[in-house]
């Protein structure tokens, strides 16, 4: 035994040997180890509670589950890797108080009763700044509404009121948007690319360089909830519900793992088995966890021409092989086969154009795999790549300037479909002739869609997921869109993921911090909190193995977890 090991590693990179050593330290223990907690929630009165979330938290371990209790107040957790835990739970208008530590392992179940003693009182969640706030504390001046009316087009006002950039700055970013405008003429209110514009930039920038130069202080009264704050949230529990949990609604678990420190959860996708895979941002590495063991392991991706490795989207074939784009300036594909521990390297078309260097390479925010083929969706780069795995050919198709596509489909006809952020539509790619459909959607004046998350149905639907204006949209068979508005307003719906098994549409609630599921057939929702506020989920995927099983990961926490439902 001791040679044949002598041996393995010897033939294992030093990287993937770090990675099986984290597995086995995170191993929970043989399958008749019980490693659980389990208790009962009671009110102050000694009556039993059902319907109260119970957190269950390891610093240490950096695990937390939340589940609920069920009738006459049970609780339980599922397995635990060993180690002590804080237990408290929050009902209502009440809560527990944090309990001392809760020693897990050793072969037996442990026990933690838990009473709803203290007043639990959550805040209203603070409102969400408009552009029309943000345009009220901008300083009056020549070019303050034409400032505001451009730059209002694509993007919210908090990038102007909250920047701070010199002329020559100024200058770099208003050209590029406008060159990325170029294509978009209908949507611009004052911008024609004609001699007689010129007034109006001059002015614009004058406007912001006295305005919003290096030199100005920044404006306390600048909030937004997109953003986390520096010094923390105002109430840690503030994404919770403010009732006992019933019905449907009580029959959901959550889990969140915290990342090795300095990791960031780009992407996730899951295998076949269950198996999560992320793409962590700006440290060259593949993650993986496994939810039978809790383990998190690394895998070090091969360095390209430059050292720099900036992962982006990531997702995973038929065959459990990984796929992932490298954004960094190696602008690469790569495939990892888990089983050889082999990658494949497929270089991207160099792409010449001006990209904003904290951006990275192309942005390639989605990858999706049909038919021998890898789809790559790039955002600052404007185009869709396909790659023909057989032949290592890359197809490269131009989108307009200024889209900002974000979700991505493949349908088995073939056609390709993209959510347009900053044009408000669904476009339909047809790669035989390069045309492309548009679909627009309806509108009032000066509203935004914010279009993000893209997915389809069984039935041949699309449904996307409008940021700004807060709802859930489909784009039917017919080419007609009809949006749903979920129970908690302006909840600023991002991350979209179908359950094709049960129909069920998943969306992740950026600004409530939760995760959503709409029922179709009885057009009704149910949202699930996270056992923590401010997830910043940014990607979901549904489990193909599990269902009932729905992926997150936060883009900026380092954190990744699911939500699963029990019924």
């Amino acid at each position: 035994m001791g040679a044949m090991l002598t041996n393995l590693r010897k033939r294992l990179a030093p990287a993937l040997m770090a990675a099986l050593a984290v597995i086995a330290a995170g191993s929970v223990g043989s399958a008749a180890e019980i490693t659980s907690i389990t208790g009962v929630v009671t009110s102050a009165a000694g009556e039993p509670v059902a319907g109260a979330l119970v957190k269950v938290s390891g610093e240490k371990q950096g695990i937390a589950f939340m589940v609920v209790s069920q009738e006459q107040g049970l609780y339980s957790t599922p397995n635990l890797l060993p180690g002590t835990y804080v237990v408290q739970a929050f009902g209502g208008t009440h809560q527990s108080a944090p309990s001392g530590p809760v020693k897990v392992g050793g072969g037996e179940r442990a026990k933690m009763d838990v009473i709803l003693t203290a007043p639990l009182s959550i805040p209203p969640r603070e409102k969400r700044m408009t552009d029309s706030d943000y345009a009220k504390l901008m300083p009056q001046g020549p070019g303050k509404q034409y400032a505001a009316d451009q730059c209002a087009t694509c993007h919210s006002l908090l990038r102007v009121v909250s920047a701070r950039k010199t002329r020559e700055q100024w200058q770099e970013v208003y050209d590029r948007m406008l060159d990325a405008l170029y294509d978009m003429r209908k949507l611009m209110i004052y911008h024609q690319p004609s001699e007689n514009n010129v007034p109006h930039s001059d002015m614009v920038l004058g406007y912001l360089a006295k305005n919003y130069g290096p030199d100005a202080p920044p404006d306390p009264r600048v909030t937004d909830q997109w953003l986390l704050r520096s010094d923390g949230p105002p109430h840690p529990n503030r994404n919770l519900p403010p009732s006992l949990l019933k019905g449907t609604a009580a029959k959901y678990l959550a889990m969140e793992v915290s990342l090795p420190d300095g990791a960031q959860a780009r992407d996730i996708a899951v295998d076949s088995e269950g198996i999560a895979w992320v793409s962590e941002e700006n440290t060259g590495k593949l993650g993986r966890f496994d939810p039978n063991t809790l383990a998190y392991a690394r895998i070090a991706v091969p360095v390209g021409k430059n050292p720099k490795v900036q992962l982006n989207a990531v997702e995973v074939d038929s065959s459990d092989q990984v796929w992932f784009a490298d954004d960094g300036p190696n602008g690469r594909i790569l495939q990892y086969k888990p089983k050889s521990r082999e990658f494949t390297t497929y270089l991207m078309p160099e792409y010449r154009f001006l990209v904003p260097p904290d951006i990275g390479w192309a942005s390639i925010r989605a990858l999706r795999i049909s038919d021998g083929a890898v789809w790559a969706m790039g955002d600052t780069s404007n185009r869709i790549l396909k790659l023909d795995i057989t032949n290592r050919k890359i197809l490269d198709y131009s989108i307009p300037k200024g889209s900002m596509p974000f979700g991505l489909v493949v349908r088995a006809d073939g056609s390709v479909w993209y959510s347009a952020e900053i044009p408000n539509q669904i476009v339909k790619l047809d790669p035989a002739t390069a045309g492309l459909t548009k679909y627009y959607v309806p509108l009032e004046e000066k509203e935004r869609a914010d279009l993000r998350g893209l997915e389809q149905d069984t039935e041949g639907n699309l449904w996307v997921a409008s940021t700004e204006l807060g709802k859930l949209l489909k784009l039917d068979t017919r080419g007609h869109f009809i949006d749903y508005t979920p129970p908690t307003p302006d909840s600023g719906p991002y991350a979209v993921d179908v359950d094709t098994k049960g129909n069920f549409v998943w969306f992740s609630q950026a600004f409530a911090d939760r995760i959503a599921r709409f029922d179709p057939r009885s057009n009704t929702f149910i949202e699930f909190s996270h056992p923590s506020a401010d997830a910043h989920v940014g990607r979901i995927e549904v489990d193909r193995s599990r269902p009932n099983r729905v992926w997150w990961a936060g883009d900026q926490t380092g954190k990744i977890g699911y939500i699963e439902t029990l019924n």
